[in-house]
């Protein structure tokens, strides 16, 4: 009967103790931190980002197939933000406009079109239940506002005074074709930059009349001022909202129906009674009939400068300085030609070069 009792004790310890253990283990398998973790990670992919514009709240977002993404809804941004949105059902495109900004999202592209600019953001848009979502970065990137993601929200907040620099150069190139306006100051091929024109950026004199683009020429000195946001190409472009021409019109220049230009090093300097009087440029033409060696006259009016409109002196044009001539098309007919420089421009003088 003892013997009995004490099997049955035994059962009865051994059963608590196996559930003990059992509950013991299930509470350590509840806390693990890993496990935590992997719940949390998981779970974040499926919710929903809470999206607010200027304070107010808009349709919900999500997050991308890995997580990393916020993803919000395109349409409703735009409206919040008083951006006009037109839908291409065909190619399922989107093309956005207000004042000087106009963008264009493509569907399954990460491609994104500013004022002619192409820019990447490293996701593209994509439609889901019917709405096409663009990443966050979307409203500060391409739309210049400023955007905030803590956790699962997302805050953006437009800027009342749109970003933007202003610098100083020579036009090296200008294109007047029906859709892409642009202009080049600042260098020539490579160099320098692009400034996209649109049909809301305002082309200035310099006596503050309104010009139009017809009415530049390359060599002129330009201000300009535009956006904050440029493509990484060669030479990088970027949407333009004012261009102001700083140069006041000359004799010589008013007189110059057409304006030819070769932008090199030059490769020999000339001098008589003490001043130079011709420099050899060896280069690149920046019009289509002007040759790519050139020796060009320096005159009494010719202007000499740096890309900021500053007059520079002529012991400056010594050989392998860069620089960009500009002349009239009437020229001899040797090899290589001869002209009268209108402007001469010092982009860097050969020491620099050198050191380089």
């Amino acid at each position: 009967m003892n013997n009995n009792m004490k099997k049955v004790s035994a059962l009865m310890a051994l059963s608590m103790a196996l559930g003990g253990g059992a509950a013991y283990a299930a509470t350590l398998d509840n806390t693990q931190p890993v496990h935590q973790t992997s719940v949390s990670a998981d779970s974040k992919a499926t919710d929903a980002v809470n999206v607010s514009v200027n304070g107010t709240s808009i349709s919900d977002g999500y997050w991308n197939k890995d997580g990393k993404v916020a993803m919000i809804p395109l349409r409703d941004l735009t409206e919040a933000l008083g951006i006009e949105l037109k839908w291409n059902k065909e190619n399922k495109t989107a093309e956005l406009t207000r004042g000087v900004l106009w963008t264009q999202v493509i569907t399954g592209k990460d491609q994104y079109s500013v004022n002619k600019m192409l820019l990447t953001l490293g996701t593209a848009p994509e439609i889901t239940g019917g709405t096409l979502y663009v990443p966050a970065s979307f409203a500060e990137k391409v739309l210049q506002g400023q955007v905030n993601t803590t956790g699962n929200q997302v805050t953006i907040s437009s800027e009342e005074d749109v970003k933007t620099v202003t610098e100083r150069g020579v036009i090296t190139r200008i294109s007047n074709q029906d859709k892409y306006k642009s202009i080049q100051i600042g260098g020539a091929g490579m160099d320098g930059i692009v400034l996209n024109l649109n049909e809301d950026t305002k082309l200035i004199s310099a006596d503050g009349k309104e010009i139009a683009l017809t009415d530049l020429n390359i060599g002129m000195n330009v201000e300009a001022e535009h956006s904050q946001i440029t493509t990484r190409s060669l030479p990088p472009q970027t949407p333009t909202y004012k261009v102001t021409v700083l140069d006041e019109a000359t004799e010589s220049e008013t007189q110059l129906k057409e304006v030819l230009g070769t932008a090199g090093t030059i490769e020999n300097v000339i001098t008589a009674e003490g001043s130079i009087s011709q420099i050899e440029i060896t280069g690149t033409r920046l019009t289509e009939t002007a040759p790519d060696h050139i020796v060009l006259n320096i005159a009494k009016d010719t202007l000499l400068v740096n890309h900021e409109g500053e007059t520079v002196k002529a012991e400056e044009l010594t050989k392998g300085t860069k620089v960009i001539g500009f002349y009239s098309p009437v020229l001899t007919r040797s090899l290589p030609p001869i002209g009268t420089a209108w402007k001469v421009v010092v982009e860097a003088p050969a020491a620099e070069l050198e050191a380089k």
